[in-house]
């Protein structure tokens, strides 16, 4: 494996999540894939009872 400056390994992953955020953006399947599968996996569950703090 040929060795590499931070910098350019910064750059390089920094153009990867450009290129990662704007392809998940514009394309609506993969949106809609990812939120169901948060939803499924007890991310953004949306629970009738709700735990706030009240009384205080």
């Amino acid at each position: 494996m040929f060795s590499q400056s931070l910098t350019a390994q910064l750059v390089r992953m920094v153009l990867l999540l450009a290129l990662t955020l704007v392809g998940v953006h514009h394309c609506q399947p993969l949106l809609d894939s990812l939120a169901e599968h948060a939803m499924s996996g007890g991310c953004h569950q949306q629970n009738s009872n709700d735990h706030t703090l009240t009384g205080l």
